[in-house]
C-alpha cells in the first residue's frame, strides 16, 4: 500500500512538472516553422523573474514560475546592466513540422559567468546543461563563442525551456533559436566577420611594427602596443574568443583576465594619444593631465586582486565613459584650434571608437537596448579607427619631421654648427641630385643637352625630361625661390608632385595646374617659377605653358632674331585656382630651343649693359648656326669662366634641344 501511494505521488509530481502547459505561464508556444530557415529572436516570447539567492534545481525554478510575479520582455532583448541577481527565463517551442528537428538555443552575449539550460519534454525527460565563462568550454554543446544548448524535437512535440543566467559583468541575454543547419550558417558568418576584423587589425599591427623599425619613431610602437592590447587581446576577451582559441580549460583565467585587459586597454590609450597628438609640444598642460590620468588604470590593475570583479568592472566602464569625452575634446582642440593636421585623423578615428564604445558601455550599463548596432558598433568603430590612425600616423610623422628639420636647421645656423651643417648639406646634395634625371632620354630626331650649376653645395633649381607617349617629350624646368637646403627639399616636393602629375596630365598647362594644386599652401610663403613644354616630333609642334618663369628661346640658323616665347601665368603656390594658358608653335628641322633659370642672365651682364638678357640674346644670335653641342660648350665654358671670378649669386640650369 505504501509503495502504491508513493508511485501515485511521483506520477502527480511528474504530471504537474512536465506535462502542465502552464509550466511557462503568460506565454504561448513558438511554432518551429516561424524560424523560416533563419535564426529567430525569442525576445517576443520570454517571461522571466529575478532570483536572489540563486536557484539551481528545475523543481525550484518551476515552482517560482508558478508562484512569482513574472515579467515579459515584449520583443525587447533583455538587458539589465551590471547586477548581481540571477535571472530565469522561460519559453516554449513546438515542433509543428512533420519531421524531427535538432534545434540550437543560444545566447550571443559571451560575458555571462553561469548559464543553466533546462528542457522539459512532454515525456517527462529533462535535459540540462550548465556552462558559462566560469565553466570549461567543453560544457557547451557547440563550439561557439556564445552559449548554446542543443535539443532534438520530435514531430509535434512541445518543449518548455528554462534558462538561468548570472554574471559579474553586465547582464545582457539575447536568446535565439535556430535549426542546426541554420545555426551553423550563422556561426560561419559570425566567424567570417570576426576574421575580417582581426585580419584588419593584425595586418595594420604588423605593418606599423615594420614602419617603427624603419623610422624608429616611438609613436608607431605605442600605436602597435595599443592595437595589440585594445583591438586584439581585449577584443578576444570581449567577444568570448579567449576560451574558443586559447584557454578552453582555464575558465578562471579567462574570467580574471577580462578586467586586466580592460585596464591595460585604457592605459595604452595614453602613450598613444600623447605621442600621436604631440601633446608635449602642442599642449603642455593637457600633457600633464594625461600623465596624471594614466596612473588610474595602473592603480586599478594593482587593486584587481583585492577588490571584487564587479566593482572593478563598473569602475572601468565609468572611467572609459569619461575618458572618451575628454579625449574627444582634446583631439578637437589640437586638430582645429592648434591646427595640428594629424590630430584630425585622431579626432575622426577616435570619434568612431567613441560612438561604438559609448554604445557598448551604455548597453553594458543597461541604458541602451541590445540590437545589431550596440552589439557590433565598438568593433566596427575600432576597425575604422585603425585605418584612420594609420593615415594619421603617416601624416604626423611627416609634419613632426618637417617641424624638427626646421627647428634643427635654425638652431644649427644660430649656433654655427658647421660640421653638422656640412653633413646636412651633403645629405641634401644627395637628395637634390636624386631629383634630377641621371640619364637623358634618347629620342630619334631630337638632341638634348643639359647643364646644372648650383650656387652652393646644393641648389633649388629643378628640371626633368620624360618621354610622353610614342612621339612626345615632356620637359619641366623650375626655380624655387632661394637656394641651399630648403630649396632642395622644396625641389624634392616638386619632383613628387610632378611625377604624380604625369600619370594623367597630357598638356603643359595641365602639368602646371596639377603641380600648383598639389603644392599651393605647402610652401609657407615660398613660391616657384616653372615652364613646361611638350615637343611632338610627329606633328612638329611645341606646346608651352609658363608659371612666371623666364621665357624660352627658339631659333635656327636662318633666324634674324631670337624668338622669345613666354605665355602668361602666375607663380606656382600663389593660389590653388590658377589657369595656365598654352601657346603652340611649329617646329622645323634645325630649330633649337633653350630653356633656363634666371641665374644665367647674371653671368651675361657686363659694365656696358644692365640687361643680361639682351646680352644673352645677342650672344645666341651670333652663334645661331652652331650645332647644339657647340652651343652647349660655349654656354658651359662661359659659366665656368665667370664662376672663377666669384661664386654665382643664384643657381643656374639650362636645357638645349635641337630638332634634327
Amino acid at each position: 500500500m505504501k509503495q502504491t501511494f508513493t508511485f501515485i505521488l511521483l506520477c502527480l509530481f511528474h504530471t504537474n512538472l512536465f506535462s502542465n502547459p502552464k509550466d511557462c505561464p503568460n506565454t504561448s508556444p513558438v511554432p518551429l516553422s516561424v524560424t523560416n530557415g533563419n535564426t529567430y529572436d525569442l525576445s517576443d516570447h520570454l517571461v522571466y523573474f529575478t532570483a536572489s539567492p540563486s536557484l539551481h534545481s528545475v523543481a525550484e525554478v518551476s515552482h517560482q514560475f508558478q508562484t512569482t510575479a513574472l515579467q515579459k520582455s515584449n520583443g525587447v532583448i533583455p538587458n539589465f546592466g551590471n547586477t548581481d541577481k540571477q535571472y530565469w527565463f522561460c519559453f516554449v517551442i513546438h515542433n509543428d513540422e512533420n519531421e524531427s528537428k535538432q534545434i540550437i538555443t543560444y545566447i550571443k552575449y559571451p560575458l555571462l559567468d553561469d548559464v543553466k539550460f533546462f528542457a522539459l519534454r512532454e515525456s517527462g525527460e529533462i535535459s540540462e546543461n550548465q556552462q558559462g565563462r566560469r565553466f570549461p568550454f567543453e560544457n557547451r554543446d557547440i563550439d561557439y563563442r556564445g552559449f548554446s544548448f542543443a535539443t532534438d524535437l520530435l514531430t509535434k512535440e512541445t518543449v518548455t525551456y528554462f534558462v538561468g543566467v548570472k554574471t559579474d559583468s553586465s547582464m545582457s541575454v539575447p536568446l535565439m533559436v535556430a535549426e542546426e543547419k541554420n545555426f551553423y550558417t550563422f556561426v560561419s558568418f559570425d566567424t567570417l566577420l570576426q576574421g575580417i576584423f582581426f585580419g584588419i587589425v593584425g595586418v595594420m599591427s604588423i605593418y606599423n611594427l615594420f614602419v617603427y623599425f624603419m623610422v624608429r619613431d616611438k609613436a608607431y610602437i605605442f600605436y602597435v602596443l595599443y592595437l595589440l592590447i585594445s583591438a586584439i587581446l581585449f577584443q578576444f576577451s570581449l567577444q568570448g574568443l579567449l576560451p574558443v582559441l586559447f584557454f578552453p580549460n582555464s575558465p578562471e583565467f579567462v574570467y580574471n583576465s577580462h578586467n586586466l585587459l580592460y585596464f591595460l586597454f585604457l592605459f595604452t590609450c595614453f602613450p598613444m594619444s600623447i605621442t600621436f597628438m604631440n601633446l608635449k609640444e602642442n599642449a603642455p598642460l593637457i600633457y600633464k593631465w594625461f600623465l596624471a590620468l594614466a596612473t588610474i588604470p595602473i592603480i586599478s590593475i594593482c587593486l584587481l586582486p583585492f577588490l571584487p570583479y564587479r566593482l572593478m568592472n563598473q569602475a572601468g566602464d565609468i572611467f572609459s565613459f569619461l575618458l572618451a569625452f575628454f579625449a574627444l575634446f582634446v583631439s578637437y582642440y589640437i586638430a582645429f584650434v592648434k591646427k595640428f593636421p594629424p590630430a584630425r585623423f585622431y579626432f575622426s578615428g577616435y570619434l568612431m571608437v567613441i560612438v561604438g564604445g559609448l554604445a557598448t558601455v551604455l548597453r553594458y550599463m543597461g541604458f541602451f537596448p541590445v540590437n545589431a548596432f550596440t552589439e557590433n558598433s565598438f568593433q566596427v568603430g575600432m576597425a575604422i579607427e585603425v585605418l584612420l590612425m594609420a593615415f594619421g600616423l603617416g601624416d604626423r610623422i611627416s609634419v613632426v619631421r618637417k617641424e624638427k628639420d626646421k627647428i634643427q636647421f635654425k638652431a644649427e645656423i644660430n649656433k654655427q654648427k658647421l660640421i653638422a651643417y656640412g653633413r646636412e648639406l651633403k645629405l641634401a646634395q644627395k637628395l637634390q641630385e636624386s631629383t634630377l634625371p641621371q640619364i637623358l632620354p634618347k629620342f630619334p630626331g631630337l638632341v638634348i643637352k643639359t647643364g646644372y650649376f648650383p650656387a652652393s653645395l646644393v641648389g633649388g633649381d629643378f628640371y626633368d625630361i620624360s618621354v610622353f607617349g610614342k612621339h612626345q617629350i615632356c620637359c619641366l624646368i623650375a626655380d624655387v625661390t632661394g637656394h641651399g637646403v630648403p630649396a632642395a627639399i622644396e625641389a624634392a616636393m616638386l619632383k613628387i608632385a610632378y611625377m604624380q602629375t604625369l600619370a594623367f596630365a597630357n598638356k603643359p598647362g595641365k602639368v602646371l595646374e596639377s603641380i600648383n594644386v598639389s603644392l599651393a599652401g605647402n610652401y609657407k610663403n615660398q613660391f616657384l617659377t616653372a615652364s613646361a613644354i611638350f615637343i611632338d616630333l610627329e606633328l612638329k609642334q611645341l606646346k608651352v605653358a609658363n608659371a612666371g618663369h623666364p621665357a624660352l628661346y627658339k631659333f635656327n640658323e636662318n633666324s634674324t632674331s631670337i624668338e622669345v616665347i613666354r605665355p602668361k601665368g602666375k607663380l606656382i603656390g600663389y593660389s590653388k585656382e590658377v589657369h595656365y594658358p598654352e601657346e603652340v608653335h611649329k617646329l622645323s628641322p634645325g630649330d633649337k630651343i633653350l630653356l633656363f633659370t634666371d641665374g644665367i642672365w647674371d653671368l651675361w651682364e657686363n659694365g656696358d649693359s644692365d640687361s643680361g638678357e639682351e646680352e644673352l640674346l645677342d650672344w645666341l644670335l651670333v652663334r645661331k648656326k652652331e650645332s647644339v653641342e657647340a652651343l652647349y660648350g660655349g654656354i658651359d665654358g662661359h659659366i665656368r669662366l665667370r664662376n672663377k671670378e666669384g661664386p654665382a649669386d643664384d643657381d643656374i640650369t639650362f636645357i638645349l634641344f635641337e630638332i634634327t
